[in-house]
């Protein structure tokens, strides 16, 4: 007993020396921590600590807080101790580069549906994610898919036809049509159809089905919220904690019960027989190695990232148009003079249609369909930028808000939504334009497998609500309930429709 208390007669007296052991430990792990990125500037706070990026995500306007760093303090700014942010497009396409030896950071092993298993990706592994990549390249790309085009029409018309049913207002029997969550609906059956042959069915029911994009709201801000900070990302990696706060299979809504759906579909996949020649995305996978067990975690992949990127266009597009007048005639104009060729235009058509081509490019550059960091991890030795030293291990994150607003690339009116700049622009500034809005797709090893079939979808369901109705925002003062966390959270765009009556 005597030895015990001396002890902690020991420890009383030195509690005043070990407490300020413990307050300089902390203070050199923070001044050395803002040694490491002095040389760039940012926001005080950001220097120190991830709180700042933490609020920012919380905010549920990130992409405006990190369009402020850039614009405020340049192309390559800083935005937490280790992290710096960028709207270099010269910079993003060095780090995406197939032989690029920039490797993924903690961000991606955020977006993981399962605890126990990564997808394309969340894999932080490189062979990894090249080996799997080459399994679903072919899948993505539409290639494999029968009658890929007809199935999208077949959701198009579906659209089409509920709003005509339900939604078109008629003097002064108002009948709101909430364009935001209508627009996820046909994007999620889309999806759910190409990928596993089975529709999610959210038109036919015109319902939230399974509280999917509910369960969303709540989900998405906390998944972004951990991925964005490197201590919580960091607890993800710990098993029982990402158990713990990962969907399951045996949940009835949101994004476990997408799980278990998905799970039950690749099971009954792989225990009928021939399941390989299946022609959607999951056959094309399944004849190229992928597992049960990997094609479950890839099936919600196709679906998240599917469905909630393409939708995000399709409402932003739309609001652009039709709070522009001069550009909603332009478009109405070019669309009324195309007769298609079948109900529902081919992707050759729309395409081919300069005006509409250019609408839906300039309402991806205004407002880029992903807003997270995306960030990758300097090489251990550093890289030099445009004479800046890098150090090793540092992430780079990118502002795409500031990326698809450079006043250098895009025009002095590059905060303006004007399609012209894409029917004016030719030579080497086009190319840069070009080159540069395909960056909110990614590009080299990172780019996105499905982009062109997002492309399809845009052009047909573009062209095809205009070519039917007109479209009137109810509240121009509140046109839409619309939050980012990285990725969006849209609903309650109502509009009214009417019967479009075609003029020539």
């Amino acid at each position: 007993m005597t030895t015990i208390f001396t002890l902690f007669e020991l420890l009383y007296t030195i509690r005043y020396h070990f407490l300020l052991l413990v307050v300089g430990w902390i203070s050199w792990q923070q001044w050395t921590s803002y040694q490491r990125l002095a040389q760039f500037n940012g926001p005080t706070l950001a220097a120190f600590s991830s709180l700042w990026m933490a609020s920012a995500v919380g905010s549920k306007k990130m992409y405006l807080k990190l369009y402020d760093v850039s614009i405020r303090y340049g192309e390559l700014a800083r935005a937490a101790p280790n992290i710096l942010l960028t709207s270099d497009p010269d910079l993003i396409q060095r780090m995406n580069a197939a032989r690029s030896p920039y490797t993924k950071s903690n961000w991606y092993a955020g977006q993981r549906a399962e605890a126990d298993r990564h997808n394309l990706v969340s894999t932080r592994d490189e062979e990894e994610h090249t080996r799997r990549r080459a399994q679903m390249e072919i899948g993505y790309s539409g290639k494999e898919i029968d009658g890929l085009e007809g199935l999208i029409n077949k959701h198009v018309l579906a659209l089409i036809n509920l709003i005509r049913k339900k939604y078109i207002t008629t003097g002064s029997d108002l009948k709101p049509f909430d364009f935001a969550l209508r627009a996820s609906f046909f994007t999620m059956d889309v999806i759910t159809d190409i990928s596993f042959s089975q529709t999610w069915g959210c038109l036919e029911s015109d319902s939230d089905v399974a509280d999917w994009f509910k369960t969303q709201e709540t989900v998405m801000p906390a998944a972004i919220q951990i991925s964005t900070i490197p201590s919580l990302a960091n607890l993800l990696r710990i098993p029982f904690v990402g158990k713990m706060v990962m969907p399951s299979d045996k949940d009835e809504k949101g994004a476990g019960k997408l799980l278990g759906i998905a799970k039950s579909i690749v099971e009954k996949r792989f225990a009928t027989q021939g399941h390989e020649e299946w022609r959607d995305m999951m056959g094309s996978f399944i004849r190229r190695g992928v597992t049960k067990e990997e094609a479950v975690t890839e099936a919600v992949l196709q679906i998240v990232a599917g469905a909630d990127t393409t939708a995000t266009t399709i409402r932003a597009t739309t609001l652009y148009v039709i709070t522009n007048p001069s550009v909603y005639h332009k478009l109405q104009t070019e669309i009324d003079s195309f007769t298609p060729s079948n109900a529902i235009i081919t992707d050759k058509e729309a395409t081919s249609l300069p005006y509409l081509t250019a609408t839906i490019k300039e309402g991806l550059r205004m407002w880029p369909p992903t807003t997270g960091l995306l960030s990758k991890v300097v090489p251990p030795a550093g890289d030099t930028f445009k004479g800046r030293f890098i150090p090793g291990s540092t992430e780079i994150g990118v502002s795409f808000w500031a990326l698809e607003r450079n006043e250098v690339i895009f025009g002095e009116d590059a905060t303006m939504f004007r399609p012209e700049r894409w029917l004016e622009a030719d030579g080497e500034r086009l190319e840069n334009m070009e080159r540069t809005l395909g960056l909110v797709f990614g590009s080299g090893k990172y780019s996105c497998l499905g982009k062109n079939i997002a492309w399809i979808e845009l052009g047909k369901v573009m062209f095809n609500l205009f070519k039917n109705f007109e479209f009137t925002l109810i509240d121009p003062s509140n046109p839409w309930n619309s939050r980012n966390v990285g990725l969006w959270l849209q609903k309650e765009m109502f509009v009214k429709v009417n019967d479009h009556v075609h003029t020539k």
